[in-house]
């Protein structure tokens, strides 16, 4: 009789063991305090909070030459021993004309050159991601191709234009990416003499888990993940990051907090589910492995506040503990415009596929906007990833 309650209490076990891709430990979250900035946790020791870009309508010679006050959408790459820091500029509204796409480099991560544009206005539309590192070590620069003076939808993001980077950080001539639209233009990237540069550009196309960082899997087609067309109206798979945890599985995580796993990089995804413990909104959630070999998740733990920004540390990719502060502060929101959300959100940083290794510092770097006004970068040392 004493053996009876364990046999029936295995089975429950091993389902709640495996139930969740993703498991945060720790009593934080139930502590939070949304009536303060830091939600009242403690701070990530040694983080240092950069900002790279500050909006002003008052004073655009010294800020983007413009006065726009609407900046988000942010992606990172290093190159060449340079950070590379992209985002999207609007004049006060999101995904409203007039608008471009900028970026901004730094050889030491704290002295930030001023915005130069990704690709000349009226070219280019915002995504999810800017930077590919093609495995023929080719950088390029991506960015949706914009097709007239219209407020951008989901379902009018669906190709891309492409320029690489270069050794000597300037810009090489653009191109159409993905499907040929002579309206736009430019030449489709098949036309480019570059031998190089076109092998960049279908390795890019080939890649299946780059391309579905874009929302809804827009840019893959018939190749996008089928849970893109569930039947629950509730999986809304939006502004994927991706990492591979140490069982060598590759994890997405969405905004609102889906994830999904593939074991077969990119191929087959597992049903996604919103882990019971990870709680967020829409503000994004960043996954990555850290220069220590540990992993890394940075989001706002809150349903529908966008702050504080806080990370959690793993040694697996699964179970992650530890919630500290990055970003704590909530300064008043200055300027009003469409769909501005206040706090530091829409956090990304270095992915596996935007990074050429030259940027040696043990360290976790991530780039987010604050109120979609401001451009700010974080270096969190990666002894904040050590195991207590």
């Amino acid at each position: 009789m004493r053996l009876r309650p364990l046999v029936l209490l295995l089975p429950f076990t091993a389902t709640a063991a495996f139930a969740d891709p993703i498991t945060i430990e720790g009593p934080e979250q139930s502590h939070i305090n949304l009536s303060r900035p830091d939600g009242g946790l403690p701070p990530a020791v040694g983080v240092r909070n950069i900002q790279i870009f500050r909006a002003s309508r008052d004073k655009p010679n010294l800020t983007d030459g413009k006065g726009w006050t609407y900046n988000h959408h942010i992606d990172m790459a290093c190159w060449k021993g340079r950070l590379y820091v992209a985002w999207s500029s609007g004049e006060k509204d999101e995904d409203t004309w007039p608008w471009r796409e900028v970026y901004s480099t730094s050889s030491d991560g704290f002295t930030w050159s001023a915005p130069a544009e990704l690709f000349p206005q009226g070219v280019s539309n915002p995504l999810r991601m800017h930077f590919f590192l093609a495995p023929n070590g080719r950088m390029l620069a991506i960015a949706g191709l914009r097709r007239g003076e219209v407020k951008l939808t989901d379902k009018n993001r669906d190709t891309l234009v492409v320029c690489e980077i270069l050794a000597n950080h300037t810009l090489g001539p653009y191109f159409t990416l993905l499907t040929p639209t002579p309206a736009s233009g430019s030449e489709f990237f098949t036309n480019s003499t570059d031998k190089g540069f076109v092998e960049a550009c279908n390795q890019l196309l080939v890649n299946r888990p780059f391309l579905e960082q874009q929302d809804y899997g827009a840019l893959l087609g018939d190749r996008r993940m089928k849970w893109h067309e569930s039947d629950d109206k509730n999986v809304t798979l939006k502004a994927f990051s991706f990492f591979h945890r140490k069982d060598g599985a590759l994890v997405g995580i969405c905004k609102k907090g889906w994830v999904t796993v593939s074991t077969n990089d990119g191929d087959a995804w597992s049903k996604p589910v919103i882990p019971q413990s990870l709680v967020t909104g829409t503000g994004k959630v960043w996954g990555q492995r850290t220069s220590d070999g540990r992993y890394a998740l940075v989001y706002n733990p809150d349903h529908k506040n966008r702050f504080p920004l806080v990370m959690v540390t793993s040694d697996d990719g699964v179970t992650f503990r530890d919630m500290r502060v990055v970003h704590g502060e909530l300064p008043i929101q200055r300027y009003v415009g469409l769909n501005k959300n206040v706090g530091p959100q829409y956090v990304r940083g270095i992915s596996e596929w935007s990074g050429d290794g030259s940027w040696k510092d043990d360290a976790v770097w991530v780039a987010y906007s604050v109120n979609k006004e401001d451009i700010w970068l974080s270096r969190i040392p990666v002894t904040n990833t050590a195991d207590a």
